[in-house]
């Protein structure tokens, strides 16, 4: 991997952010609101007022979905379409038959989602590599010690 690359990369994370993070925060809140609503709804057992809050959940994480899949990190991609599919098939499943525990543990899932992303798009400041600039690309051989290990070594030395 080269400097080059994660010089893009940290370029196109923060383009994503500034571009999609007003948006994300409301579809982020709004979600855990409904979610919550939902929850309540179901804890009291009221059925017919569960249904609008977990249909409005299930919009919400839709365009949610739709705003993060854009993030510039395929294997990022990737993990969001299972999330996102789990989220969906859940809330769907909790319009016929509520289940409280289902609402507790998409929060939970939408909390640390919401989490991750703002991780993701913290800006890092300093991209420098240990080594002065070299990235050793080369197939690594489990038992000879690599660059790292010894930069870890001298790094200790000194501590």
């Amino acid at each position: 991997m080269t400097m080059h690359y994660i010089s893009k990369i940290k370029t196109d994370i923060e383009k994503f952010g500034s571009e999609n993070n007003q948006e994300m925060e409301f579809l982020f809140q709004s979600l855990r609101h409904s979610l919550k609503t939902a929850l309540k709804q179901a804890r009291n057992l009221n059925l017919k007022r569960c249904a609008p809050s977990t249909k409005h959940s299930i919009n919400l994480s839709r365009l949610l979905y739709i705003n993060l899949s854009s993030v510039p990190v395929p294997s990022i991609v990737s993990h969001l379409d299972d999330l996102f599919a789990y989220i969906e098939e859940t809330l769907q499943s909790n319009l016929k038959l509520p289940i409280t525990e289902d609402f507790e543990e998409l929060i939970v899932l939408v909390e640390e989602l919401e989490k991750a992303v703002k991780t993701l798009l913290k800006p890092i400041e300093n991209i420098r590599p240990y080594s002065n600039g070299y990235i050793d690309d080369r197939p690594a051989n489990a038992l000879e010690k690599t660059v790292h290990h010894n930069y870890l070594e001298k790094s200790l030395q000194h501590s």
